[in-house]
Parts: C-alpha cells; structure tokens; sequence
C-alpha cells in the first residue's frame, strides 16, 4: 500500500504564494499532518510536487517524491504521475485536507473507494459523490441528480491494484487539462467502487481564507 499524497499545486486563493500543503493551521503544516497520520496507518508515501518542490520536500526529509513539472495544466497530470509504474494498493491523496484520522484508516480498509460526507449542500466548488445500488458510480462538482445518495467527497481515493489498469485507461481518455476526478467519474462509472460515510467526523477542504477560519475555530478543536 503506498499514499499518493497531491502536493503540487499553489494556495493564491488563500493568498498564499506556497505549496497549500505547507499551510499551518494550529501551528502545524497540513502536510506534517499527513505524514503523521499515514505513518501512524503504516502507509508509505509518494509526495507528488510541483510549485516549490525544494521547499516543499525540505519539510518531508526522506519521503518518496516524483514531480510534475507541468503542475498549472490540471490534476489529472498529477495523479499520473503519482501513480506512474507502481502495481500496488494505492490511496490518491489531496494534500489540502484537514480531517480526522479515522476517516483515513476507514477508506483504507476498502478494497476500492471513497470517504463521503451526506451533509454538504454542494455548491460549484464541491466535489459531490453519486451512490446507486449501494455503490459510488459518479464523481463530479455540483448537485447530482438521478443517485439514492450524494455526498461530498473528502478528497481521498482508495484504488486496488488489480484495477490499475482500468483506472489508466481512463486516465488516458481524459482531458489532461482537467482535474483528476474527471478520470475517475469514468472510472467508477464502468467499474462502481465502495464508499464509507464520514458520519458526524470532522473534517474541511481548504481553499479560501474562510475554509482556514474554520479549520481553526472549529475542526482542529475536535482533533486535538
């Protein structure tokens, strides 16, 4: 099993001109966050880079990285490279993700799938998740129509590796200017894929400065 944390892109949103990974809430990097809490599943790690990579990496010593050197096209490019020549259990990460722990160890225990959260009202940012039939068939931004569930994603995606292939291939037809869920909407379109609920656990997204307030006000309180 190997962690493909997305750490390459830029947080000017949040008015940051750094890697969102190294955004500090509670005194703490989001990426430091990461890593403990992979090391603490014993997940190893493959960062994959891109804006600041020299500094990005100079907080993760010793950690796998690969990077993406066309970083500003999408997160499509990203993915792939992240996942470039490996054959094994794999969880593509967002890097800009604070969230409890369990959250985490319970998508890892799927064979394939997603962390939902049913609470979301989505707007035009949020990355909503279709369930029928019990499975994850479509991952896409905005409201979902025609599902017996929805729920926003948490940004983390369990793959096994006997459906590598698949997910390539999908991977392949897609726009490389575009974000990496458009890949797997086709993905588990064909294939379906497993889900767990965030059930009341805390978590948030961080791209915008009120997406920060409230990762300090009220997620951190519940995670320490």
């Amino acid at each position: 099993m190997i962690a493909i944390l997305l750490a390459a892109g830029v947080g000017r949103r949040l008015g940051d001109d750094k890697p969102k990974a190294l955004l500090e809430i509670g005194g703490r990097t989001l990426l430091s966050r990461h890593l403990e809490n992979l090391a603490a599943a014993g997940v190893a790690v493959r960062i994959v880079t891109g804006f600041m990579a020299e500094e990005l990496m100079a907080h993760a010593p010793g950690v796998a990285s690969v990077h993406n050197a066309e970083f500003t096209r999408g997160s499509l490019l990203s993915m792939a490279h992240g996942l470039e020549g490996l054959d094994e259990d794999a969880i593509v990460m967002d890097a800009d993700v604070l969230y409890d722990p369990t959250i985490l160890t319970d998508v890892l225990a799927l064979e394939r799938g997603f962390a939902i959260d049913p609470r979301t009202d989505p707007g035009d940012e949020e990355m909503m998740i279709g369930v029928r039939g019990g499975e994850a068939r479509a991952i896409r931004r905005g409201r979902l129509g025609g599902f017996d569930r929805i729920g926003e994603g948490v940004g983390f995606f369990k793959i096994d590796a006997a459906s590598l292939p698949a997910l390539r291939a999908c991977m392949e037809d897609a726009d490389p200017e575009g974000d990496y869920e458009a890949a797997l909407d086709a993905f588990v379109g064909e294939h379906g894929a497993q889900f767990v609920e965030v059930a009341g656990r805390p978590w948030t997204e961080i791209d915008f400065p009120e997406d920060v307030d409230l990762a300090e006000r009220e997620i951190l309180p519940l995670l320490t």
